[in-house]
């Protein structure tokens, strides 16, 4: 009997050990009023910990259902099923599996998508539905594409233009001081 109850989650702000920075803080505003977000910029730079913070706050609010995540993987992008049923709060769904989905009063986000073709761009803009957020993540410096013309990263220029969209660029790095340095050594030399 208990296992057919299901869970609500509190109402009212709930507190984070995230702490974002005066950048997150300002990208997290513009996010919060646009149905497609592309977060770029360099590792460390925080783009998946602003999703993250921000999918938290909106599912623990009950401004959104559910959080979807996914992520290309270039090698091979057939996956199975991961662990999760749909009844579950947090679905983490394979791209072979976003085809003829829509997620609804979800927050998807899209983690590493500096990895998706241009086609699949397309594709995964297509899930989302009614009450629905999506945030994109990535860097265009770890494009892991065979071609790397072909990442879905050189499209998103095409779509700045629409009040649907919300764009930015990260700069602040989060983690260790000595990314930064180790960053500009490995690009000096490529």
């Amino acid at each position: 009997m208990a296992e057919n109850i299901k869970k609500v989650p509190p109402k009212g702000k709930i507190k984070f050990n995230l702490s974002l920075s005066d950048e997150q803080k300002l990208a997290k505003t513009a996010i919060l009023y646009h149905p497609y977000n592309f977060i770029q910029g360099k590792a460390g730079s925080g783009k998946t910990l602003l999703a993250v913070q921000i999918a938290l706050d909106m599912f623990f609010t009950r401004q959104i259902n559910k959080i979807v995540i996914t992520r290309p993987t270039v090698s091979n992008e057939d996956n199975g099923f991961l662990p999760g049923s749909l009844d579950e709060k947090i679905e983490l769904v394979s791209l072979t599996h976003f085809r003829g989905r829509t997620f609804e009063n979800s927050i998807v986000i899209v983690d590493e998508y500096q990895n998706l073709t241009k086609s699949q761009l397309g594709m995964v803009l297509g899930r989302l539905g009614k009450g629905s957020t999506m945030i994109l993540c990535g860097d265009p410096q770890q494009i892991d594409l065979k071609f790397s013309n072909d990442s879905a990263i050189h499209d998103v220029p095409k779509l700045k233009d629409s009040k649907y969209v919300y764009y930015t660029h990260l700069v602040d790095n989060h983690r260790h001081e000595a990314l930064d340095e180790l960053l500009r050594l490995l690009s000096a030399y490529q």
